[in-house]
């Protein structure tokens, strides 16, 4: 156990003494650069902690375990003391990212301390790595418990144990479309996993629509994020789709599916908690976007290389089409998993939570992401050196379409080599993943066939396709995009089913969800 504890302080030793590079230090403030300079004597605690042995230790206390403990607690104090001290600016990604590994390492190890620790050394022990989490992470504070002194352990104790469930992103502008894939998951494929309706405040959904969507369906409950973290350092309200990593972590699930309400499942969603081979072995699966935009990027790419300076890349980045080949977006955030019960995925969460504070989504999450959080996921894993797992694929799609004979048109020869051969086209404003058996399993676009052009016009998807080429059809003129190659799949009569019985539940719903909306779309 000791030579343990002993590792864990050693490898803190190795993380927190890293070098900080040139560049980095012209980044910041001249507060922050003098807040560098200051010698780490000005936080060592004002007097040494006795080691005094646990009753309850089954093992001898030997002469050498103050020697081997007294350090690791000593650096836990003096780095808390620094983290407090030395607020970091909205653009430090990477070095957030450093300071979360620190942090992991604490709570990795803290279990080993209880029985070798007396209940005073463990009380101060824990104050400091509660005081580091709020002053890296002020959001994990309950806004109706502001007195309490240990807020990371409280809000983990209100996740139900062995609990898993969906999250479903909701405000009044998407309320038809949660409706939508509130019906498709529990009516039609017959999921029988809780459902909770996240929103913020009554700004986001006023009581008349919570109570409304809670009825809909058995075991569907509503929770106001605003009310489990502290919203005056987000602003959740005027977050967009920022609150989605926020919902994660206040959900009350351990295993949690955060949906986005344009979603729409091919096969029950508890499968890929149950089967998925990628979730199990990290805690956090995420989905690829399509691969569309090659170099015009630039501005959002030079960002990425330069945070990824004071840092290496994992093999898992390192095999990214988007990041590495230039192409504009690298996720789909229409659906996120996530296991919380790994204390790695938490601490990665933790980050990309960081990223849509109001303060740091202003002016580098948002305005590097297409004006959404969906680049902050993948950031924050990477930078908290956290596994993760990708989908198999980029984004497909599915839609209407199928196989053609003919001359390859304009921008298609890369895939037909300008003969005459059968080839692929599948159109929608779809993005279609699939599961690790390469069958469908959710995409993002909603239900509608062009929700953009008439959301009322709805018509079953035919054909899906994978890995080809994306043309971006102008939407302002109703056009769909389509996807050109030579992977054209017809969709199996289940998958037809499941899409049949979800729209028609789907016009039941905006039939009774028309009230909250004006005629041109807008709500109520």
């Amino acid at each position: 156990m000791l030579f343990l504890i002993w590792q864990h302080y050693q490898g803190l030793n190795q993380i927190s003494t890293r070098p900080i590079d040139s560049d980095t230090l012209s980044a910041r403030s001249s507060s922050d650069t003098t807040a560098l300079t200051v010698q780490p004597s000005e936080f060592e605690p004002q007097k040494s902690i006795p080691f005094v042995p646990n009753p309850r230790s089954k093992e001898r206390a030997v002469k050498d375990v103050p020697n081997a403990m007294e350090p690791f607690i000593s650096s836990i104090v003096k780095t808390s003391l620094y983290f407090v001290n030395d607020v970091l600016s909205p653009s430090e990604f990477a070095l957030m990212g450093h300071r979360a590994q620190i942090l992991h390492t604490w709570l990795e190890a803290r279990p080993s301390f209880d029985l070798q620790l007396s209940p005073s050394q463990l009380h101060l022990l824990d104050d400091h790595i509660e005081r580091a989490i709020l002053s890296l992470f002020p959001f994990v504070r309950n806004p109706t418990k502001p007195k309490e002194m240990r807020p990371f352990s409280t809000l983990r104790q209100t996740w139900k144990n062995g609990s898993r469930g969906i999250v479903i992103i909701a405000n009044k502008e998407n309320l038809k479309y949660v409706t939508h894939v509130t019906k498709n998951i529990r009516f039609v494929l017959n999921s029988s996993l809780p459902i909770e309706i996240a929103h913020a405040g009554d700004e986001g959904l006023d009581e008349g629509r919570r109570s409304f969507i809670a009825h809909i369906a058995d075991n569907v409950t509503c929770i106001d994020v605003t009310r489990l973290v502290d919203n005056k350092v987000i602003d959740l309200e005027k977050s967009g789709n920022g609150i989605r990593p926020f919902a994660a972590l206040a959900s009350t699930f351990e295993e949690v599916i955060v949906v986005d309400p344009l979603s729409v499942f091919l096969q029950d969603p508890e499968i890929i908690l149950d089967t998925h081979s990628g979730y199990k072995e990290t805690g956090a699966l995420f989905f690829h976007d399509h691969l569309f935009g090659k170099g015009d990027w630039k501005l959002a790419h030079d960002f990425w290389h330069k945070t990824f300076k004071m840092h290496e890349p994992s093999p898992t980045l390192w095999s990214s089409k988007a990041y590495n080949e230039g192409w504009a977006e690298e996720m789909d955030t229409g659906v996120v998993v996530l296991d919380k019960r790994k204390l790695s995925a938490l601490v990665g969460l933790l980050h990309v939570c960081w990223q849509n504070m109001k303060r740091v989504r202003k002016d580098y999450t948002f305005w590097f992401g297409d004006g959404d959080e969906r680049n902050s996921w993948w950031m924050g894993f990477e930078l908290t050196g956290t596994a993760y797992t990708w989908e198999g694929r980029y984004g497909g799609t599915i839609g209407w379409g199928g196989w053609q004979r003919g001359e390859a048109r304009e921008g298609e020869e890369v895939w037909q080599g300008g003969k005459k051969k059968l080839w692929g086209k599948v159109c929608g404003n779809t993005k279609l993943h699939l599961d690790e058996r390469d069958r469908p399993l959710w995409y993002n676009g909603g239900l509608p066939k062009n929700k953009e052009h008439d959301a009322s016009v709805f018509e079953v998807p035919r054909h899906w396709i994978v890995d080809g080429k994306l043309q971006q059809g102008q939407r302002e003129k109703g056009q769909l995009d389509c996807m050109v190659g030579d992977s054209v799949e017809n969709l199996g009569a289940k998958e037809m089913k499941v899409l049949e019985e979800s729209i028609e539940l789907a016009k039941e719903m905006d039939g009774v969800t028309r009230m909250w909306y004006t005629q041109d779309g807008a709500p109520r």
